[in-house]
């Protein structure tokens, strides 16, 4: 096993926090066992699907356009406008490192609010962003070292005009409004995932791409998609999430563009540790720091079970840097080499 993989598959303190009071995977008189898993997998499956419940929107199609194609940076990138519903299109910025490869690349989808803070440039001036959140720049970070990298749009952006009210999250609350109003049997968090997803289909349609090295990465909001679509879609061979605050009570899950009315009773039973579980026995990390912390290790250890029986129990982990929102140069360096243990690549410095 290598380095950073063990040493990120442990927490480095014994305190973890109240408990968390999470039901067990294999209830009383069961023996965990692959077999009896993989029954399990099915229903918990079935069990989220109606939590985020289902689209009402008819077939539409959903073919990417071209809007755009440029230099950035070191990279050149190519705008599509991509069908989210009949009447909508999200931005989806793919970023290729500049030259030709022997072989096909890995590739990464990051979700966020708009594809210019994962990319790190403005994309109306082409110029850089300052470098005050440089750590989140996931986009840049990979395309420079190599990945072929999808950053994506998140709706509210492509649904609803700015209300320019200035309040906090009301762009996020007129879109969601909205979307829920045409898809009364949907959540935003149902929404979310089918976007990014979308994304997913466009970024593994493109020559050069290796469908067998495919991360999605994402921080806070980006980190519940990144979770989310990570657990659901196979496709997806790691994850890595930056801070999304991985229990109900740790940030805003019951607002509308997430959960919603199906926070709390709505949930079926279910806690995050159902949904890790879905991932294994695939890589998983979590970049801990403000709203996940200690406690994230006790969804993460639960999750674990079910990694062990794949063989894979070091295969879900956390760096908790715990200094704040932002990752730290650090930990975002430690899951990157991280993530290069996983897929086989070098393990060479990155710089961020």
């Amino acid at each position: 096993m290598s380095d950073m993989i063990t040493r990120l598959s442990a927490p480095p303190y014994s305190d973890l926090g109240p408990d968390e009071k999470l039901p067990p995977i294999f209830g009383p008189g069961e023996t965990p066992a692959l077999e009896l898993w993989l029954q399990k997998r099915r229903d918990l499956l079935e069990r989220w699907r109606d939590v985020l419940g289902h689209s009402s929107y008819p077939d539409f199609d959903t073919t990417p356009q071209i809007v755009d194609q440029f230099d950035l940076g070191p990279s050149h990138a190519t705008l599509y406008r991509q069908p989210n519903s009949p009447t909508t299109r999200q931005q989806v910025l793919v970023l290729r490192p500049e030259g030709a490869a022997d072989t096909p690349r890995p590739c990464a989808v990051v979700p966020f609010y708009d594809p210019d803070r994962m990319a790190g440039y403005d994309l109306k001036t082409r110029q850089p962003l300052s470098p005050e959140r440089r750590t989140t720049r996931f986009g840049r970070h990979l395309v420079e070292h190599g990945f072929v990298v999808a950053c994506v749009e998140a709706f509210p952006y492509n649904t609803v005009p700015d209300p320019g009210t200035g309040e906090s999250f009301a762009w996020w609350r007129a879109g969601a409004a909205k979307v829920l109003a045409e898809n009364p049997a949907w959540t935003g968090m149902g929404k979310l995932i089918a976007d990014t997803r979308l994304a997913t289909d466009l970024l593994l349609s493109l020559p050069g791409v290796d469908p067998d090295r495919v991360l999605i990465i994402g921080h806070s909001l980006g980190g519940k998609m990144a979770t989310y679509n990570g657990c659901l879609d196979e496709r997806i061979k790691a994850t890595i999430a930056s801070d999304l605050g991985i229990g109900y009570t740790f940030t805003n899950w019951q607002d509308p563009w997430y959960l919603g009315r199906k926070f709390g009773e709505g949930m079926n039973g279910l806690a995050h540790h159902h949904l890790l579980a879905l991932h294994a026995p695939r890589p998983y990390l979590l970049v801990a720091g403000l709203y996940d912390g200690p406690a994230s290790w006790q969804y993460l250890n639960a999750a674990r079970e079910v990694y062990a029986l794949y063989g894979k129990g070091q295969n879900i982990g956390c760096f908790d840097h715990a200094t704040g929102h932002q990752p730290t140069e650090e930990s975002m360096v430690a899951a990157y080499q991280w993530l290069c243990e996983q897929f086989g690549l070098p393990t060479e410095p990155w710089t961020i």
